[in-house]
């Protein structure tokens, strides 16, 4: 039976922990770290629902959700009752197990009462921890003329780097012939054989199909209870399983490495999205600042959202979130600042994260010396520094 888009409900996955961004969730559910500026990183798989015309989202949050909720709730309350669209939260509940979610399929089994009352044709599941555009319509329509019971959105990478990722084996007619986690020697595809595709972690599953995939994993003692090492292999014996081939740009920003050089992408003369789109709007939440004030000074190559104080001085390759206040004499390069952070007189700021509410003092230098650097601040793999949450100089 085809699937139609006011009949699908969509289940986004904002539980994990984000660990490898820490210190940047270290108060924040990872879907709702800042990024360029303006936005959350879930403001993007959202905004990709509402611009395809799904109106039945439901968040699966747990660990340190307030912020999330939050912005959800400043930002994303906007369907009336009587629309029967909304966007809500559903943290672990005990309906079906007294515990917290203990994977992405289990996330998915513990609000299987919720699936069950919306009575959806088709389930979308998808992860408030990517940064991609999709018009899910098309996916829909391909699911439609599969017949599948199942779509996983896949991307095409080079074999070289396709080991870290869930692995989609698929034939000439796109159909899954084997799912594999981060295999060591990832097959190719029949396209272009040098290329693998890889699952980006979202998944339109036919309802009764889902369910009884769902109840059958729960029971499993040995399982992860996760779609890709556990449902899904077992679904491609069983079931049609489908392969669609995503193109654009997707990253899954989990390490400081990657989420840094994701905001500088944009900050490009060929950004991989363009979030001016009207045809495309990114929603989000945006508090009440005031216009920006720039007294004097040089700004190249840089976001500065609004509410933000600059004095005189230098702004390359920088994004500058809501209330940021730069002093005269500073120099940021290659720096992401979170809202309200205020940077001192004479300060030098390089490849650095600014946490919210941080306070840079005059004449402090971050970025040039390792050693010192490392005194204060979490380093990451690629030297880029953090600075936490409402730190400053004791």
């Amino acid at each position: 039976m085809a699937a139609s888009f006011e009949k699908i409900l969509v289940m986004i996955l904002c539980g994990g922990k984000g660990e490898r961004l820490y210190p940047l969730t270290r108060d924040r559910a990872k879907p709702s770290v800042p990024f360029l500026g303006s936005y959350r990183i879930i403001d993007f798989s959202l905004s990709n629902c509402l611009n395809s015309g799904l109106r039945k989202i439901a968040l699966l949050t747990q660990y340190k959700s307030l912020s999330l909720e939050r912005h959800i709730l400043n930002g994303w309350n906007i369907f009336h009752p009587e629309s029967k669209g909304f966007v809500i939260s559903l943290p672990a509940q005990g309906r079906v197990a007294d515990r917290w979610y203990e994977g992405t399929a289990d996330a998915v089994f513990q609000n299987i009462y919720t699936i069950q009352s919306e009575n959806p044709e088709a389930v979308l599941v998808l992860s408030g921890d990517h940064i991609y555009k999709s018009d899910y319509r098309a996916i829909i329509e391909f699911y439609n003329k599969k017949e599948a019971d199942a779509v996983v959105l896949a991307k095409l990478k080079p074999r070289a780097e396709a080991s870290r990722f869930g692995v989609v084996d698929a034939d000439d007619q796109s159909r899954i012939l084997r799912f594999i986690e981060k295999p060591k020697n990832p097959p190719g595809t029949p396209w272009y054989p040098e290329t693998t595709m890889i699952s980006m972690g979202v998944y339109l599953f036919r309802t009764h199909v889902l369910i009884k995939a769902l109840l059958r994993d729960a029971k499993d003692a040995a399982s992860s209870h996760d779609f890709g090492k556990n449902n899904l292999p077992r679904l491609i014996n069983e079931s049609r399983v489908f392969a669609y081939p995503f193109e654009g740009y997707w990253e899954d920003i989990g390490t400081i490495d990657a989420y840094w050089k994701a905001n500088q992408l944009f900050l490009s003369s060929a950004p991989p999205l363009v979030v001016q789109d009207p045809s495309w709007p990114i929603r989000t939440y945006k508090p009440q600042y005031p216009p920006s004030f720039v007294r004097k000074g040089t700004i190249r190559s840089s976001i500065v959202s609004s509410g933000c104080m600059i004095q005189d001085s230098l702004l390359q390759d920088a994004i500058l979130s809501p209330g940021v206040k730069v002093a005269e004499g500073a120099r940021i390069e290659g720096a992401i600042l979170f809202e309200g952070a205020e940077v001192g007189r004479n300060a030098r700021l390089q490849r650095v994260i600014v946490d919210k509410f941080a306070r840079i003092p005059d004449g402090f230098v971050i970025g040039a010396d390792e050693k010192e650097d490392a005194r204060y601040f979490k380093l990451s793999a690629g030297k880029i520094r953090v600075v936490p949450k409402s730190w400053k100089l004791e």
